[in-house]
């Protein structure tokens, strides 16, 4: 990289390309400048790259050099991609702190794409995010600029980085296994419906299994996944509720979080509770969300974030406990 020059050292332009056509055809630029029409400077730009070959002149050098059209503007679609990519990677080389600033555990989990030069880009994270730049994170994550999508703010949360890793991979275990949308009202028929089966279910399971058990539920997270787990996600399916489990971070220890996603209501849970009763405490939070609450809000539990509704929290509450004493636990 020489200033704002870049310098290209494995992807030729397709003037390069068109120079090797004409020396192997026996002609020069004023031969090409005279066949085409244009002038010699005209056609010396194309050949070093610094004019673009257009779909008037790609057919243009059909007619002469007998290569199809498509074929120079796709060499040309290339070229500009490539300049795209490297303008970018420029312009995120004074951002490593940004990428610094997500919990290592990220990468060791496998959940960002590894590349061999991870450690210059941040390309494999800002996929990850599905995200264009730093930028838009921040406007996205902490802005809270794009509301319909996002609606909360974690500016003010402890640890915004992890906290928001933790969603985005919420998200993309959810579209890795797509569900029909879901209507509010039917949902939560539905749901007051099962909830006997539902809290039948929680006293059945009071205990988390000692030793391996059978998973049936596969994700990087499944190790720590057990058939009650898998059991209390397909009684939710059935209801039209996704529930998920994704490994929170130390530094952002969420337990759980409630919000419609793609138009279906999502129960993500920590996977890693010690205790079997904290994760039916924190699931009956989350589906009270579902039952009395709207679609247009988001929330997270054992976490430092200010709710602009606290009475939906304790109202949450309440129904945790109701439900949980149904069940037989003791509080």
């Amino acid at each position: 990289m020489n200033g704002n020059k870049i310098e290209l050292w494995h992807v030729p332009s397709p003037g390069s390309e068109l120079a090797e056509k004409l020396k192997e055809m026996g002609l020069d630029a004023n031969d090409l400048a005279a066949r085409m029409g244009y002038t010699p400077k005209a056609v010396n730009d194309i050949l070093q790259g610094y004019c673009r070959i257009t779909p008037e002149v790609a057919i243009m050098l059909e007619m002469i050099t007998e290569i199809p059209a498509i074929y120079w503007l796709r060499r040309q679609m290339s070229y500009d991609e490539f300049l795209a990519r490297e303008r970018i990677k420029a312009s995120l080389s004074d951002q490593s702190l940004w990428r610094k600033s997500f919990p290592e555990e990220v990468n060791v989990r496998e959940w960002v794409r590894q590349t061999k030069d991870n450690e210059k880009t941040l390309m494999p994270l800002l996929k990850f995010f599905a995200v264009a730049s730093p930028k838009a994170w921040d406007g996205y994550y902490k802005d809270a600029k794009l509301k319909v999508a996002f609606r909360i703010s974690l500016a003010d949360v402890k640890d915004p980085y992890a906290t928001s890793a933790w969603i985005r991979r919420g998200e993309i275990l959810a579209d890795k296994d797509p569900m029909e949308k879901q209507k509010q009202i039917p949902v939560r028929k539905r749901l007051k419906a099962a909830l006997p089966e539902i809290i039948a279910f929680a006293a059945a399971n009071k205990v988390r299994p000692k030793g391996k058990k059978r998973i049936t539920y596969w994700t990087p997270e499944a190790e720590v996944v057990d058939d009650c787990m898998t059991g209390l996600q397909e009684i939710c399916r059935k209801v039209g509720i996704r529930v998920l489990f994704v490994q929170n971070f130390k530094c952002a220890p969420i337990h759980g979080m409630y919000r419609w996603y793609k138009d279906v209501p999502l129960i993500q849970l920590h996977d890693r509770f010690e205790k079997r009763a904290a994760m039916w405490f924190t699931f009956f939070h989350e589906l009270a969300h579902v039952l009395y609450h709207g679609k247009k809000g988001i929330c997270l539990q054992n976490i430092e974030i200010t709710h602009n509704y606290p009475e939906k929290e304790d109202e949450a509450n309440a129904f945790a406990q109701k439900c949980m004493v149904e069940a037989g636990f003791e509080l």
